[in-house]
């Protein structure tokens, strides 16, 4: 029944492309008709990228403005193989756009006392050997890896650990996974805990995060019971491949740290509110969330804690992507603090990654930033 399923994909996935579909949430009825035109031509580029389905948010002056979905969300193999429509409440794996949590959640544990981002995460336990695979390893995350060298927290948090550490900028999303084992051992629980359930990093994130923001369609874990029904209602990933769609593999259940949380447009708007409104941490806190590292020559670095930051034409622009081509998921998370301006897509297929440089932050360069930024900050389009 399941290859039945799957082949009937190759032979309609086409009709994936025919329909958006209009959440419908409360939303201000006076909406520009900006949001019209965005919306038509969201929804083309979609169909050029062949994303199955894609949902998307915009956030103005911490209140959400407009949501959308866009196509499918997975092909149901149960009666009349029947296709899910995708809406603004439907769940996604955000893959990388995890990051953002993770950020901020070390800087609510070091503000807590629980963690201090001085130590250093050689010190946890098995961590010579997994240092030394990677750095023996043809993976390009290991090139130029010092294991003997006293890599901090901050240094995993900010992106610069290859090379000597703290210097320079190589996004490493393996170092950012082990962050999970590491707060277990600050715990006191052996390592092998972050993979057993809902840990506490995404006890943390659900506490401390998902909570306060009134995130309910929202998992820091699939582990995470009480939202099983997220769990449940979850896009399933596809690959495109010459006029076919395959779906792929679920992703893993635990929260590593690079990835590991599902959610949905509107939950992470309300993330977005939340950050701004200061809500879910201190102002000491969120000055220091979107302070890019600086190298010892004083120059700003790419990142700072869970977020990209970057200037393109006289706009500060603050940012994640999330990329999994092995379970067919991309994301993008892109603020314009300046304008009080946010723009969140979630999409079931790796149809909206641009690939961005391992050094550098070029969000710009994405044909969904660059829509989204000409339509509503430079508006250079006809």
């Amino acid at each position: 029944m399941q290859r039945i399923a799957f082949l009937a994909i190759s032979l309609i996935g086409l009709l994936f492309s025919n329909a958006a579909f209009s959440q419908k949430i409360s939303l201000p009825n006076d909406l520009p008709s900006s949001y019209a035109a965005f919306s038509e031509k969201l929804d083309s580029l979609r169909k050029v990228r062949h994303i199955p389905g894609l949902a998307a948010a915009i956030v103005k002056d911490q209140e959400l403005v407009w949501s959308e979905g866009y196509g499918k969300s997975h092909f149901d193999t149960g009666d009349g193989m029947t296709f899910k429509n995708v809406t603004a409440d439907t769940p996604f794996w955000i893959a990388s756009v995890t990051k953002t949590f993770l950020g901020l959640s070390f800087l609510q544990l070091e503000e807590e006392g629980i963690v201090n981002l001085d130590d250093k995460i050689n010190d946890m336990p098995g961590w010579s050997n997994f240092c030394n695979w990677l750095s023996n390893s043809t993976i390009v995350f290991g090139q130029n890896l010092h294991c003997n060298s006293p890599i901090t927290i901050q240094n995993v948090l900010n992106h610069t650990v290859n090379g000597k550490p703290g210097t320079q900028f190589l996004y490493n999303p393996i170092m950012y996974s082990r962050l999970s084992r590491y707060l277990e051992y600050v715990y006191g629980n052996p390592i092998s805990d972050a993979e057993k359930g809902h840990n506490r990093l995404a006890q943390h994130i659900q506490k401390n995060i998902l909570g306060p923001a009134g995130m309910t369609r929202t998992m820091s874990s699939q582990w995470q019971r009480e939202k099983s029904k997220v769990f449940f209602d979850m896009a399933q990933g596809y690959k495109y491949t010459d006029g076919r769609y395959t779906a792929l593999r679920r992703p893993k259940r635990h929260l590593a740290g690079g990835a590991g949380i599902v959610s949905t447009v509107n939950d992470l708007a309300k993330y977005d509110i939340a950050l701004d409104s200061g809500l879910l941490a201190s102002n000491e806190v969120m000055q220091k969330l979107f302070t890019p590292a600086v190298s010892p020559d004083g120059t700003n670095l790419p990142y700072a804690f869970g977020w990209y930051v970057q200037e393109y034409n006289g706009e500060k622009l603050i940012w994640h992507a999330g990329w999994d081509e092995e379970v067919g998921f991309t994301a993008l998370f892109l603020k314009i603090p300046e304008r009080n301006l946010t723009l969140i897509l979630l999409a079931n297929s790796e149809g909206m990654w641009w690939g961005n440089p391992l050094d550098k932050a070029t969000v710009e360069k994405s044909l969904f930033a660059d829509l989204f930024l000409d339509e509503f900050v430079f508006h250079t389009r006809d």
